[in-house]
């Protein structure tokens, strides 16, 4: 009844926060295909905010991944499952529970790591303090620089793409070129402190 009421109007973009929270496994199954299809039949974009990375992977084309309110990485869907990783990212992938654990590489999840209790400054990096990887002072005093991948993901860190593949455990993957220090393209990044990109991972 409410994805009805909201397409009543025929928007243009339907927002869906955190819809499948609390429902049942084959409910949210249904849900997704009623989504995919509704989207299709209406030429409907729709914008997703979800701890469910499952369910990103599924839906989404482009997702936007964002930490107190700042984005840390965006783009397209299938990149932001392959190394490099921006570390808050690899914290929530690392948060999925698999089949294949036993095969991945042990290592701490920025997740795992204690607060320094210092809050972020407005122009350090935003995960400053939690993150393990972190380069000293660098990184909570100074903006991190949007990278990107050729696979067209950006990856807002100091710490170069090769070697946030390998700190994830995995070898820099092929093709990768040398940090660009510059603001991506807003064409293809979302940008804005509240919800953007589709969809989103907080």
């Amino acid at each position: 009844m409410a994805i009805a009421r909201a397409l009543i109007a025929e928007p243009a973009l339907l927002l869906c926060d955190e819809i499948l929270s609390a429902l049942d496994v084959s409910v949210q199954a249904a849900i997704l295909d009623l989504l995919t299809r509704l989207r299709q039949e209406h030429a409907v974009a729709m914008l997703f905010i979800s701890h469910d990375l499952a369910v990103v992977r599924r839906l989404a084309d482009r997702v936007g991944v964002l930490y107190r309110g700042r984005l840390m990485e965006a783009g397209p869907t299938a990149a932001l499952f392959e190394p490099p990783f921006h570390p808050y990212t690899h914290s929530l992938l690392m948060a999925v529970p698999s089949l294949k654990a036993e095969k991945r590489p042990a290592r701490r999840s920025p997740a795992d790591s204690a607060a320094t209790g210092v809050p972020p400054s407005a122009n350090g990096c935003a995960f400053a303090g939690r993150c393990p990887w972190q380069l000293g002072r660098l990184c909570e005093e100074t903006p991190p620089p949007w990278q990107t991948t050729e696979q067209g993901l950006g990856i807002r860190c100091h710490i170069p793409l090769p070697e946030l593949s390998a700190r994830a455990g995995w070898k820099p993957a092929d093709g990768l070129r040398e940090p660009q220090p510059t603001e991506p393209d807003p064409r293809s990044i979302p940008t804005g402190q509240g919800a953007a990109g589709s969809p989103l991972g907080r």
